[in-house]
């Protein structure tokens, strides 16, 4: 199957508190938007990433300078919504991609394997979201703090990215949405709208979203690891 990544790069770097989009900022000495196309380049044929309008040609010399400007076909300019950016991508890719994985690209820590698993689950289901189960107890609540019920943890699971569609359902549900003005919170949720099925692949613990500056030394942490893992592996 011929799959491409749309990579979400247009982000901003409020909640961290760094005044530059946060997928710009330097994780072990490599920009955060790299780090989340890296792993793509090795199973999917070419990606598109999706930039701030200001920032589509830095963008583009950014990657071109660390390498990608062959995996990356090309970068465009967002939208106003997540959803938006999202299509705006979709509109780039090649006639022939039958699968089309979506990612934010402050998710710098994804890995060969979670892709690999949500390829095989569009091979299998015709669409794979990376999730992980809830650890946390969750609770509905009133605005005002009265909580309403405890909700049941072992059916409960946070969306990560990727998340894998056939490119014809995630075509159509984008389409339908938008005549309908549906605003969905991820790209699941508008197949969902479409009326498919949806099914969940698993995801990692250290696939985190870049939003707080916590999130960004848990993910220095992360990496360091990694790499001291691998030097032990290479003795």
């Amino acid at each position: 199957m011929i799959s491409y990544a749309v990579v979400l790069g247009g982000g901003s770097g409020q909640r961290m508190g760094a005044g530059v989009n946060k997928v710009l900022l330097p994780i072990r000495g490599v920009p955060a938007i790299v780090r989340s196309l890296a792993p793509f380049s090795a199973l999917c044929r070419g990606a598109v990433v999706v930039a701030r309008a200001e920032e589509v040609e830095d963008m583009k010399t950014l990657l071109r300078r660390y390498g990608m400007s062959r995996f990356v076909l090309a970068v465009v300019a967002g939208g106003d919504t997540r959803q938006a950016s999202v299509k705006n991508g979709m509109d780039a890719l090649p006639a022939d991609a039958e699968a089309v994985l979506v990612h934010d690209g402050a998710r710098c820590l994804v890995t060969e394997d979670v892709i690999a698993r949500v390829l095989a689950g569009i091979e299998k289901n015709g669409n794979a979201v990376a999730a992980v189960p809830v650890t946390d107890t969750i609770k509905r609540a009133q605005p005002d703090g009265l909580v309403q019920e405890t909700l049941e943890r072992s059916e409960l699971y946070a969306m990560q990215t990727p998340q894998g569609f056939l490119a014809s359902d995630l075509f159509t549900a984008h389409q339908k949405a938008a005549q309908e003005n549906y605003l969905g919170t991820d790209d699941a949720a508008l197949v969902e709208y479409l009326g498919k099925p949806v099914y969940l692949t698993e995801g990692s613990r250290e696939n985190l979203k870049l939003t707080t500056p916590v999130d960004l030394a848990f993910a220095e942490a992360i990496l360091r690891d990694r790499e001291e893992r691998e030097a032990v592996k290479g003795c």
